[in-house]
């Protein structure tokens, strides 16, 4: 397979946030799966296992070390292992937030994305491996700009199939605002025809192996699940479940319930977009 171009090295700033001090900005940055370093595999690892969540009552089946109750935690080589294992065609969209620019604190990393492409058939599969945003600063559509800032990597442009499998509702709606798509009218039909062959057909073993679960691939679900895959990752879902929650009281979600040790399968086709010109990168 093709190396990925490497996109321009300029930071894209959003205006601040209304909801953030009047001089704090966000930063968004996209680096190539071989130019990730070590020091940025270390904070998205601290990223993540500040963030993430907690094991739920049934980590015990995952090992001995997994507890009820403890924080997820992340290794920069695990990292690698899961969301870096094929860098040529991977990509990291880092957020940092600058509270003051005046200052001379260097900006904090607030939010990150790994994504993965391969080939499905004659079809380009774009899957977000990994999407984590700091509670601090959640709400403010950081996830979602992580996502769509994947469309200025020229190879992304050519995708036009997206995914994810995450027990977080915003993670999905997240993926569903990249595909210009509605979580309320998921075009579940081509989730049930194509969700084997893409995870099978993805360079990333967790994916090769995954469940498939719910009633778009069960003739017998009582969980209530639809679209989801059997991680047996047993973290915690409190928190996604008020989310989930939120989601389905405003009639906005088919994607059913989450159960434990599972998550949602997410996939959207998508129209490919135009690479973006350096040119339009450049501050005005």
């Amino acid at each position: 397979m093709s190396s990925p171009v490497t996109p321009p090295n300029r930071r894209l700033t959003l205006p601040s946030n209304p909801t953030s001090p009047s001089n704090a900005s966000f930063s968004y940055r996209i680096t190539v799966g071989n130019k990730v370093s070590e020091d940025t595999l270390k904070a998205c690892a601290e990223l993540f296992s500040s963030n993430y969540g907690i094991w739920g009552d049934e980590a015990s089946k995952i090992s001995s070390f997994t507890k009820a109750g403890q924080k997820v935690k992340m290794t920069g080589a695990r990292l690698r292992a899961q969301c870096l294992s094929h860098p040529e065609n991977t990509v990291l969209v880092t957020c940092h937030l600058q509270v003051d620019p005046s200052e001379s604190e260097r900006p904090k990393l607030c939010g990150h994305a790994f994504a993965s492409m391969w080939n499905y058939g004659e079809n380009k599969i774009g899957w977000v491996t990994q999407l984590v945003v700091d509670e601090a600063v959640r709400q403010r559509y950081i996830a979602t700009q992580l996502l769509q800032t994947l469309k200025v990597h020229a190879p992304f442009s050519r995708i036009n199939i997206v995914g994810l499998v995450s027990s977080h509702p915003a993670a999905c709606n997240a993926l569903a605002k990249y595909a210009a798509a509605d979580l309320k009218d998921v075009d579940l039909d081509f989730i049930r025809a194509h969700a084997k062959g893409i995870l099978q057909s993805s360079p990333i073993s967790y994916l090769n192996d995954a469940q498939l679960r719910g009633t778009l691939f069960e003739d017998v679900c009582r969980n209530g699940s639809i679209s989801s895959v059997f991680t047996q990752f047993y973290v915690d879902h409190a928190e996604p479940l008020r989310v989930l929650s939120h989601y389905q009281n405003k009639g906005q979600w088919c994607l059913g319930e989450l159960a434990d040790g599972h998550e949602f399968l997410a996939i959207f086709p998508i129209v490919p977009v135009s690479p973006i010109s350096p040119i339009r990168l450049q501050a005005s």
